[in-house]
């Protein structure tokens, strides 16, 4: 049972002020009544059950001795230091108890406090990368994606590939062992639709559209050698819009659109147009 605050000062002062070989003060722990200095001696010697010592009544009654020393002045500092020192050395030898004995246990106490450790800092690690995931622009919040891209023909078709992966990997073989050439390689353009074969085009099939025409109407026809590919063709169309434009800044012809990405329809000058619509009009 631990003694109060006021039976242990009563205790202490009835105690003797000079026991053991070192003048240290006398305690009252349960298990054990007499000076610090021999209470050390016998627990190093293993002597005294430590286990039934608390160490709660030994820090109370600590307190007391060293609060009534330091404000009598009767002890001298290096006398009060041995005392904490002892003091120190009881509370160690007592939490010693309290740990695991064996080297076994102590290393898989010691495992699981690392691994403690390691969890806490990934814990902390995954808030920080959730942190900086949520500071970043989010799809469909601060940033968008483009419209759906174009469907393949081949695959939608159910044609094979137009490459031969290992055929390109053979190809690749062969020029990596070929003798190196002071050559510099310059690549072949494509034949493409180009605009002034597109102007000198539509000039020509302008008188024969009366009230007027889509701008697929002006395309290359398909027997002619530059408009035979899907590239090809796509470039043909390119290169007819440009050619409109520039008749149409050259006040040959209008230009019109009814909706946005819809199909551009090409009026002569001649032709009085939609209702209300302006001169040059295109959405595109």
């Amino acid at each position: 049972m631990i003694p109060e605050a006021d039976s242990a000062e009563a205790f202490l002062d009835a105690a003797p002020a000079m026991v053991g070989n070192s003048g240290a003060p006398a305690f009252r722990l349960g298990a054990y009544e007499g000076p610090l200095d021999l209470l050390l001696e016998l627990a190093r010697a293993q002597r005294v059950d430590l286990a039934q010592i608390s160490i709660i009544a030994l820090a109370k009654q600590f307190e007391v001795v060293a609060a009534e020393a330091i404000e009598r002045r009767t002890i001298p500092l290096p006398r009060l230091a041995d005392w904490l020192i002892m003091a120190a050395w009881l509370t160690l030898l007592r939490s010693r108890l309290l740990l695991p004995a064996t080297v076994a246990e102590s290393a898989e106490a010691e495992n699981e406090a690392q691994g403690l450790r390691r969890r806490l800092a990934d814990r902390e690690w995954a808030s920080r990368l959730a942190d900086w995931l949520e500071r970043r622009p989010q799809l469909g919040r601060q940033v968008f994606a483009r419209g759906q891209a174009e469907p393949d023909t081949a695959a939608v078709a159910g044609m094979p590939p137009l490459a031969d992966t290992a055929e390109l990997l053979r190809a690749c073989l062969r020029l990596l062992v070929l003798p190196h050439r002071d050559r510099v390689y310059r690549p072949r353009p494509p034949q493409l639709w180009r605009v002034p074969d597109a102007l000198e085009w539509m000039r020509g099939l302008l008188p024969k559209i009366g009230a007027g025409a889509d701008l697929t109407s002006f395309l290359p026809p398909p027997s002619e050698a530059r408009a035979r590919s899907r590239l090809q063709r796509r470039a043909a169309l390119a290169t007819t819009l440009m050619a409109g434009l520039e008749l149409g800044r050259e006040g040959v012809v209008t230009l019109d659109q009814a909706e946005a990405f819809g199909m551009v329809r090409i009026l002569p000058k001649s032709h009085p147009g939609p209702a209300n619509a302006p001169e040059y009009t295109s959405g595109l």
